[in-house]
């Protein structure tokens, strides 16, 4: 009898053992993985998202930063070109002028040859309204006239110039503007040409143009255009028709010794 009770559990724990050896072989689903194992994996994972986030993050703030600068600095050269291109306008405009440059009285020599027969004689009024005729030129040895336009945009690119150089010549020298556009009797005008002048510092007086004006500078097919007239109202040389700055304030060095 105790003969066969032991046969029976011997052959039970084989049948285990058998058992155990095929679990274990087995290989387990990852849907039948236990649910702290399920778990434990998704807070890994949870983790790892976390850390990618992170790193995003950090990423981006050291880019935003380099392109904050890039706009800095783009603005900073902008404001670098614009101040050179102020400085160099300066240059230019002391450049032509210093030869006569705070002088009190400086001799005009006009070759007779360029003193032409023709007078001016004329009445009109400035921009503020001031009736005046040809005497305006009697007080000064040489006058430059700049003919100019309230249209015209190299006469206001460069009626600052003018306006500065004004400011130094020696005092038997004058300027005289005449604004092409603007009528006497007529208020067309009137208003911008004399906010362009103000804006620009322009010291020295601007004519509007009459009948009588017109009869002088009939000739004239564009703006800026110069010319210059001794004290006793006489053209001097041809008319600078559409020349700058430049060349006209090198024509009126010629002129002064």
């Amino acid at each position: 009898m105790w003969n066969k009770i032991k046969t029976i559990i011997v052959t039970v724990l084989a049948t285990l053992g058998v058992l155990f050896i095929i679990i274990m072989i087995i290989p387990i689903d990852e849907d039948d993985a236990p649910e702290h194992e399920i778990q434990e994996a998704q807070v890994e994972q949870e983790s790892g998202d976390v850390s990618e986030a992170d790193e995003t993050e950090e990423s981006q703030e050291v880019t935003e930063p380099q392109g904050s600068q890039e706009v800095t600095e783009a603005v900073e050269a902008q404001e670098v070109s614009e101040a050179q291109e102020t400085q160099q306008l300066q240059e230019d405009t002391e450049e032509v002028s210093t030869e006569h440059q705070n002088v009190g009285h400086v001799v005009v020599d006009i070759p007779a040859s360029e003193i032409s027969d023709k007078k001016l004689k004329f009445t009109t009024r400035t921009l503020d309204g001031k009736k005046v005729n040809q005497d305006i030129f009697s007080d000064y040895d040489i006058t430059l006239v700049h003919v100019w336009g309230t249209y015209c945009g190299p006469c206001l690119a460069e009626i600052g110039k003018y306006a500065r150089f004004y400011e130094t010549v020696p005092e038997n020298v004058n300027i005289v503007g005449i604004v092409c556009d603007v009528y006497d009797g007529i208020d067309n005008n009137v208003d911008y040409a004399n906010e362009i002048i103000s804006e620009a510092g322009v010291g020295f007086m601007n004519l509007r143009t009459s009948d009588s004006v017109y009869d002088v500078t009939d000739v004239i097919q564009a703006v800026p255009t110069a010319f210059f007239v001794d004290r006793e109202g006489h053209i001097i040389g041809e008319m600078m028709q559409a020349r700058g700055f430049d060349a006209t304030i090198s024509r009126l060095n010629g002129y002064l010794r």
